[in-house]
């Protein structure tokens, strides 16, 4: 992606194994499409490196930070899309995103989340004042009698 006109992705490290079966779309990918990769976008250095294990498509931007993929048995379309999702991205941190709710509300709730015992403390105050009210009452109702 370009932020002022400048893209962030400096540098796409393809790294693949030259005799691994996962690398299979790797190779492919580095022999037909990887030429036109780097006509299409003269500001990316574009570095190749045969390694053994399985393949990984690794992104550094100008703010430091790296995006590694990896890429292990995948078609070269589908590399391709990883590629240029990497490039269309900013380089920046997804941990820096910070969600403090599910909920979007111009009102947010002061209450908390409800639960079964929420209002457990205001049901034993109720009961209580309604077997005090149910008392005093049996209790006159029995001075009534004696009358």
């Amino acid at each position: 992606m370009a932020k002022y006109g400048v893209w962030m992705l400096e540098r796409l490290v393809l790294q693949y194994c030259e005799a691994g079966g996962s690398s299979r779309g790797m190779r492919a990918f580095v022999q037909t499409s990887a030429p036109q990769l780097e006509a299409q976008n003269p500001q990316l250095n574009v570095v190749k490196t045969a390694r053994r294990g399985h393949p990984f498509v690794v992104a550094i931007y100008r703010n430091g930070r790296s995006k590694p993929i990896c890429v292990k048995n995948q078609t070269p379309d589908d590399i391709a899309k990883q590629i240029y999702w990497l490039r269309n991205s900013h380089g920046r941190n997804m941990d820096e995103k910070v969600i403090s709710s599910r909920h979007l509300s111009r009102n947010p709730s002061i209450q908390g989340v409800w639960n079964v015992h929420t209002f457990e403390a205001q049901n034993e105050e109720l009961m209580a004042k309604r077997l005090a009210s149910w008392e005093s009452m049996q209790g006159r109702r029995e001075q009534q009698q004696q009358q």
